[in-house]
């Protein structure tokens, strides 16, 4: 009875193992990032062998309902014991109350996973359609565990990031190692159902086709990182193309900024909540900005020194909008107009700018950049005053690195009182630029409104103006990165004295605007802005396409240009902040040499090519024919090597090869005798070779093993008499001993 049912699970395996690689793999790739170990192999036994058992009944005369009402009453079983093992007081004690926890919820997952891949393989062998359904949960399984991956979070899931990094890998190399396994166990699943002869075809066809994607892999981008420009700076230099941030322009998260300084300071008297219009236009730049792929790395900067941001805010200046076209402000080419900018990235040489002014008032801060995307003009952490090119840390990860030197101001809103708004160096043409506004009435009536708001003494003031500003829009407008003004003449107008819902292009230009009709000057600057606290205690910032931002700024005599940039409540969910893991990895990765784990990782790393595949693949051809013909010559040889062959099974096996090598095997449903019978025109010894040996199984008298051994040698010169041509092709087959049967 026991060898029966060993013979029973053996052809189940052979014949079902698809099925059970399948499944097997579904299972540890959806419980890999939770699982331990020892789970993990619990629960891919119990997958394969719901799946073994599933695709065997199918085969049965049993019925799907009573299948199903079983699987029903099973699970209900199962839930039932372990409710009474979390009870049980005698398994506590025997085990320990935690061993005792982590058996019962290790049974009931696998009794979980058992009865799914049971109910899963039995319903897709019943119903065609149905098989579809194995290779989709594989699909979906790997989708669940290299999700984390997207957007280059090159770091997760840690299972797979963690590893990679430790061992010097990109973990793109073991996440397309996961991706052609799955691929191979899909295939498997549909090409091979149970009961198809000929495995090894489907088997090297499911291998030649992951070769194939792995060798079109480069050609399709596929580890490549995406080329976006977050914010849309392609545009020729000349060119009126607006500032469209990548990410729809977020804001930076609330916290750290001015208002805490400015409020207790008393700038403001209590709003009213009334505009200086009540014209509802439709206007600003784009109506609907979608947020998908905000989270996506676009550049890490580590900071050489520590500061502490005036605002709580680092803000990476890239492009400077001065010039009114009539609708917008755009880039000004004016000379002497946003002369501090980088507009280009350094060469051979270093690009340098004058210091800004109000020395005192900023801190020096050199840092590294590296881009994760191409961008089209450097970021600089305001306010630089020199960019340099240097070396690459890792080629394969970053587009381009360079070093900066900034001086970040870091006063407080207290110390920017009492400066002129302007400065002295400046011609006249170029003191119009940054006061030029839309011809519309309403924005000095706002103005001069907002004005009328600021303490007396302080009304004159040009910072005092700019805060006051700011406060207004906050308590007045709401940020939504879908608003309703895409189509309006002037944008801002709509946008300001409309329903006041807009996102940072909108605040930015509404703050400029009316820090200009206050007569101070005023731009919009635009690039990405970090939130200090987001640090942590590292010195890497993470920027991503959703720090992209614009915000206004204001000139001060003696200060330089100042930020202003307005937090409105939200009608959006706030971004999450960055992956702190992640912006550590790419921090470490970016320092290169002086980091242990950037030197240990390849300088450039590229899949295989072509001759390293053939190379691989032919070795793996080598292997499949020598396990296949080291199994076959044992086979033939078993016979005269083991003389205690009571049953004679060894010579009836080395008989059926030598017949399957002539293409000469037994049907499923066919019984030995009608098979010795239909084979005796080939070989007239093969029947008494059968019968010698069913009769030494069932009457248990020991076959005489000289006489099993020559009629063995006989089937063989039988079936080289009759088929010589075919039996030499069936000798050089290495796999076709799996026929027997």
């Amino acid at each position: 009875m026991i060898r029966t049912v060993i013979r029973l699970s053996v052809w189940a395996v052979r014949d079902n193992w698809p099925a059970a690689l399948v499944l097997g793999v579904a299972a540890l790739l959806a419980l890999a990032p939770f699982a331990t170990p020892g789970e993990l192999v619990v629960v891919v036994l119990a997958a394969g062998s719901g799946a073994i058992a599933g695709t065997s009944l199918a085969a049965t005369r049993l019925r799907l309902a009573a299948a199903l009402g079983g699987a029903g009453m099973a699970a209900a079983a199962g839930w039932l014991a372990g409710a009474l093992g979390e009870r049980s007081v005698t398994l506590a004690t025997l085990l320990g109350a935690e061993r005792a926890a982590t058996l019962v919820d290790a049974a009931g997952l696998a009794g979980l996973v058992l009865l799914a891949g049971f109910v899963l393989t039995f319903v897709a062998s019943r119903i065609p359609a149905g098989r579809v359904a194995i290779p989709a949960i594989l699909v979906g399984a790997a989708a669940m565990l290299l999700f984390a991956h997207r957007g280059g979070s090159i770091n997760r899931p840690l299972i797979v990031g963690d590893l990679a990094w430790l061992q010097g890998y990109h973990p793109a190399f073991l996440l397309g190692l996961a991706g052609a396994a799955a691929a191979l166990a899909g295939t498997l699943a549909l090409y091979r159902p149970a009961g198809r002869r000929h495995p090894w075809r489907h088997l090297l066809a499911a291998l030649a086709a992951s070769a194939a994607l792995l060798l079109l892999f480069p050609a399709l981008g596929v580890f490549s990182f995406s080329e976006r420009d977050p914010l849309s700076l392609a545009g020729p230099p000349g060119t009126e193309r607006g500032l469209v941030p990548g990410s729809g322009g977020r804001r930076p998260a609330e916290g750290g900024r001015q208002g805490g300084s400015r409020r207790a300071l008393g700038l403001v008297r209590p709003a009213d909540g009334t505009a200086g219009g009540a014209d509802s236009e439709a206007a600003p730049f784009l109506d609907d900005y979608s947020s998908d792929g905000a989270q996506t790395p676009v550049a890490v900067v580590v900071l050489h020194d520590d500061v502490d941001p005036a605002l709580g805010v680092l803000y990476f200046r890239q492009v400077a909008f001065s010039r009114f076209n009539g609708r917008r402000l755009v880039r000004s080419f004016r000379t002497g107009v946003d002369d501090d900018l980088f507009p280009r990235f350094p060469g051979a040489v270093p690009i340098r700018r004058p210091p800004p002014d109000g020395a005192a008032l900023r801190e020096r801060v050199p840092a590294t950049v590296s881009l994760l995307r191409d961008h089209f003009q450097p970021l600089v952490l305001a306010d630089g005053v020199e960019v340099a090119a240097a070396e690459n840390a890792d080629p394969s990860l970053f587009r381009r690195t360079y070093r900066t030197v900034s001086f970040v101001l870091t006063a407080g809103a207290e110390e920017l009182f009492g400066h002129r708004p302007d400065s002295p160096d400046w011609p006249p043409e170029v003191r119009r630029s940054y006061l030029e506004l839309p011809d519309d009435p309403r924005y000095p009536q706002l103005a001069e409104k907002i004005v009328a708001m600021i303490r007396p003494e302080l009304r004159d003031d040009p910072w005092a103006r700019a805060l006051a500003v700011t406060i207004w829009l906050e308590r007045n407008t709401r940020y939504s990165l879908h608003s309703e003004h895409a189509s309006a003449q002037d944008p801002t107008a709509s946008f300001l004295f409309g329903d006041r819902i807009g996102y940072c292009v909108h605040l930015a230009h509404a703050a400029a605007y009316l820090a200009r009709a206050a007569g101070v000057p005023a731009r919009v600057s635009a690039g990405y802005a970090y939130v200090s606290r987001n640090r942590g205690s590292g010195s890497a910032l993470l920027l991503r396409s959703g720090d992209a931002h614009a915000w206004a700024e204001v000139h001060l005599e003696g200060v330089g240009w100042v930020p202003v940039d307005p937090s409105p409540p939200s009608l959006d969910p706030p971004m999450p902040a960055p992956d702190m893991d992640l912006q550590s990895l790419l921090g470490e990765m970016a320092r290169g040499e002086k980091n242990v784990l950037a030197r240990d990782l390849p300088g450039s790393w590229s899949l295989p090519g072509p001759r390293a595949l053939l190379t691989v693949l032919a070795a793996m051809l080598a292997l499949w024919l020598f396990a296949g013909y080291a199994a076959k010559v044992w086979r033939r040889l078993a016979p005269d090597l083991i003389r205690r062959d009571r049953r004679a099974r060894l010579a009836y096996r080395a008989a059926l090869d030598r017949l399957a090598d002539v293409g000469l095997a037994r049907g499923f449903a066919e019984s030995r005798e009608d098979f010795a019978r239909r084979v005796a025109t080939v070989a007239p010894s093969f029947p008494a070779l059968t019968r010698l040996h069913l009769e030494s199984c069932w009457a248990e008298r020991p076959a005489p093993a000289g006489r099993a051994r020559r009629l063995t040698r006989a089937v063989g010169r039988e079936v080289r008499r009759h088929r010589r041509p075919r039996a030499v092709t069936g000798m050089l087959l290495p796999w076709n001993w799996t026929h027997s049967r």
